[in-house]
C-alpha cells in the first residue's frame, strides 16, 4: 500500500503544476464545459498511468532518439512553464523578485538526491495541495451546472499530463507487481477524479476571465495565500520532475557522446542538472501564459503520439506471447498423440 501510495503520488505531483493548480490548463481545454465532464478525464489518465506501468514492467517502453526527443522537448516546455509560474506566484505574493530562482536551486538539489527524495517530496506535498483545493472548493456556493458534455476533450486532455507523468511512471514499473500497479493506478483515478472536479468548478466560478483562476476566486474569500501555497507546491512538484526527465536525457546524450561520456556519468549528475537550469531560467522570461497558450496543446499531441506507440507494442508483445502459448499447447497435444 504505501509503495502504491508512493507512485501515485509521483504522478499527481508531475501532472498538477502550474497550469493545473491555477486553473489555466482546464480553463483552455475545457472552458465552460461541466465539472464532471472534467473529472472524466480522470479515468483516462488512470487507465494511461496503468499502461505505462505495464510498459515500465514488460520494458516495452520505446527508447529511439525520436521518442527521446519528444520526451526531452516536452519536459524541457514544462519545466520553463513551471519557473515562470514560481516567479509570477511568489512575486504576486510576496512582492519579492527572483523567489522562484530559490525554488529552483531546491528543487535542482532534491533532483541530484535522486529519485526516493522525489518521491517522499511528491508523498507529503500531493495531501496538502488537495487539502488547499478542497478549502477553496468548499468556500463556493453550489451551482447546478447543464453544460457542454464531450468525451473527446477529457481525453485529448489527459495526453497532456500522461507524457511527463507516463515516462516517470514507467521508470517505477519494474519495481512494482501487478496488484501493486492496480492499486497506484486506483488512487490516481480517485484523487484526480476529486481534483478535476473541484478545480472546475473554481474554473467556472471565476467565469473564465483571470490568468490564474484559482487564484481570482481565492482572493475574493481573502484565501489568497492558500492559493499562493496551493499552487507553489504544484509549481514544485512538476518542475522536480521536468528537471529530472530533462536532465535524465541530456545525460543519456552526453553519455553516447565520445568526447563527452565523462560528463554523462552519476559524479556529474549536479552538473548537468544545475546546468539545465541555467539554460531554462532564462527562457522562462517569455511569461506563463505565453508558454501555456502556445506549447502546452504540442505536448498534448505528444503524449497521444507516444501512448499510442506505448499501445501497439503491448499489444504486438501479448499477440506474440498468446501465439507461442498456443504453439505451445499444440506441441503438447502433437507430443501426447505421438506417444
Amino acid at each position: 500500500m504505501k509503495k502504491s501510495l508512493k507512485v501515485a503520488f509521483l504522478y499527481i505531483g508531475t501532472a498538477i503544476g502550474a497550469g493545473f493548480s491555477s486553473g489555466k490548463e482546464l480553463a483552455l481545454f475545457f472552458g465552460s464545459a461541466s465539472p464532471l465532464n472534467v473529472a472524466i478525464s480522470s479515468v483516462f489518465m488512470a487507465l494511461l498511468a496503468y499502461l505505462f506501468l505495464i510498459a515500465g514492467k514488460l520494458s516495452l517502453v520505446p527508447k529511439g532518439k525520436v521518442v527521446r526527443f519528444g520526451i526531452f522537448f516536452s519536459a524541457g516546455i514544462s519545466l520553463c512553464s513551471m519557473l515562470a509560474g514560481s516567479e509570477y506566484v511568489l512575486r504576486s505574493m510576496t512582492g519579492v523578485p527572483l523567489l522562484g530562482l530559490v525554488m529552483a536551486i531546491v528543487g535542482g538539489t532534491i533532483v541530484v538526491l535522486g529519485i526516493e527524495k522525489i518521491k517522499a517530496v511528491n508523498a507529503l506535498m500531493v495531501p496538502l495541495i488537495v487539502m488547499s483545493v478542497a478549502i477553496i472548493f468548499f468556500k463556493l456556493d453550489p451551482q447546478p451546472y447543464s453544460l457542454p458534455f464531450s468525451m473527446f476533450k477529457p481525453l485529448l486532455y489527459s495526453g497532456l499530463d500522461v507524457l511527463l507523468g507516463g515516462v516517470i511512471l514507467s521508470e517505477e514499473g519494474a519495481k512494482l507487481s501487478y496488484k501493486e500497479i492496480f492499486l497506484s493506478c486506483a488512487i490516481i483515478c480517485l484523487s484526480l477524479f476529486g481534483l478535476l472536479f473541484m478545480l472546475q468548478t473554481v474554473v467556472l466560478a471565476d467565469g473564465l476571465t483571470s490568468s490564474m483562476p484559482v487564484l481570482g476566486v481565492a482572493e475574493r474569500f481573502g484565501l489568497k495565500w492558500l492559493c499562493g501555497i496551493l499552487i507553489a507546491t504544484a509549481i514544485f512538484t512538476t518542475l522536480v520532475s521536468s528537471l529530472k526527465l530533462v536532465s535524465d536525457r541530456v545525460r543519456l546524450t552526453l553519455a553516447e557522446t565520445k568526447r563527452l561520456s565523462a560528463l554523462g556519468g552519476d559524479g556529474m549528475r549536479a552538473f548537468v542538472v544545475f546546468f539545465c537550469l541555467l539554460i531554462a531560467y532564462p527562457i522562462s522570461f517569455v511569461g506563463f501564459d505565453a508558454i501555456v497558450d502556445s506549447m502546452y496543446p504540442v505536448i498534448s499531441w505528444c503524449g497521444v503520439a507516444l501512448t499510442a506507440l506505448i499501445a501497439l507494442k503491448l499489444l504486438a508483445y501479448c499477440a506474440l506471447k498468446l501465439k507461442r502459448q498456443l504453439g505451445e499447447r499444440r506441441n503438447r497435444r502433437l507430443k501426447y498423440k505421438s506417444t
